[in-house]
């Protein structure tokens, strides 16, 4: 097992000392207890392997030409390396889209888990640690004893790193690897106070009393915000999931009707001055331009975008971060095309009447 994380690392030192020391903090405050290098050395396996196995299907099932075909026209033929190249550079392309979408979707969400376990339960912390300074304990005592189990993943976190403060680590510095681990500005403001306070000598207990009460405050108006916009919460989940959906999918019957209904008409079309009107001030009706399969895949697309930007708006409605919302996404694209299949198919049925 050690051979293979170091031969994941080996691959992850390819990327820059800028890029490693990024994912490093976006994996500390999704609490991923990995080396940044072994982590992103084994993503980039996972992504050559997966490539691989889908350039294998694309090349077996020739998918990639026969999407070209259908978008272009057989208008002309690829040669078959040319044929090859596309197809070994759309399957890494879209392995590598999907692989990066679904892991650091995962992250974020992890991150954003953690960033409000920690909030909800840290003012009742705060409190907690100013009435032991006041008590009389140091810093690092006053944090220890305040862990306690009903706080959860933060009392775990904080043990951790108060046990290096008590093995002779510096105080300051325990304190930003606490504030690694979770990617909250509340936290964040509240250690800069903290090691500033330190610094200068001032009131601690004081300090910690303040911010537990702004932290209560930011918590409340939170909450207050969420309950205000209930009602933009229920137009966009209706928009997105019902509205939408239902139009495109009645635009897309409705093209699909009146392509058979002119697929019926006479070559010559109907003589529509036969009543004596001039032909000059008559509008010749014609078929639609756009097919109906053109129009059912700009729909998928569509659907799909409209269902992403709704769940990230729903994410910072509710919660003010759009990673948030993403967790909303899966349920607003799953609702969203039933909705659209099923109008599909009450349609489709009504109208099958008119040409069978």
């Amino acid at each position: 097992m050690s051979a293979l994380m170091g031969f994941y690392e080996t691959i992850g030192r390819l990327l820059s000392r800028k890029r490693i020391r990024a994912i490093e903090k976006s994996l500390a405050g999704a609490g991923i207890m990995v080396p940044a290098e072994s982590f992103m050395g084994f993503f980039i396996v996972l992504n050559v392997l997966v490539g691989l196995l889908l350039f294998l299907v694309f090349l077996n099932t020739s998918a990639i030409p026969k999407f070209i075909y259908a978008i272009a026209g057989t208008s002309f033929i690829l040669p078959d390396i040319v044929s090859i190249i596309i197809s070994f550079v759309a399957a890494f392309v879209v392995t590598f889209l999907l692989t990066y979408v679904l892991v650091w979707s995962v992250i974020l969400l992890q991150t954003e888990a953690r960033k409000n376990a920690v909030e909800e339960v840290l003012p009742d912390f705060l409190t907690l640690v100013a009435g032991n300074v006041r008590s009389g304990m140091t810093l690092d005592q006053a944090m220890w004893y305040a862990a306690k189990p009903e706080y959860g993943l933060f009392s775990v976190e904080v043990k951790r790193v108060i046990k290096s403060a008590f093995s002779g680590e510096p105080i300051e510095k325990s304190l930003d690897r606490l504030d690694m681990r979770f990617n909250s500005r509340v936290l964040h403001r509240t250690i800069l106070l903290l090691k500033q306070a330190l610094a200068t000598g001032g009131e601690i207990a004081e300090i910690l009393e303040e911010t537990s009460q702004d932290a209560r405050d930011v918590a409340m108006h939170k909450k207050d915000i969420a309950a205000t916009l209930l009602v933009y919460v229920i137009f966009l989940v209706f928009a997105a999931t019902i509205g939408a959906p239902f139009l495109f999918s009645v635009s897309t019957n409705l093209i699909s009707v009146l392509s058979m209904a002119f697929a019926y008409m006479p070559a010559g079309g109907v003589d529509m001055a036969a009543g004596g009107m001039p032909a000059s001030f008559l509008v010749t009706p014609t078929s639609p331009s756009v097919s109906t399969d053109e129009f059912f895949w700009f729909s998928m697309a569509l659907v799909f975008i409209t269902s992403l930007i709704s769940s990230l708006l729903l994410g910072i409605i509710r919660a003010g971060s759009k990673t948030q919302g993403m967790k909303y996404f899966p349920f607003l694209l799953a609702l969203s095309y039933i909705i659209y299949f099923v109008v599909g198919s009450f349609l489709d049925s009504l109208f099958a009447s008119m040409f069978f």
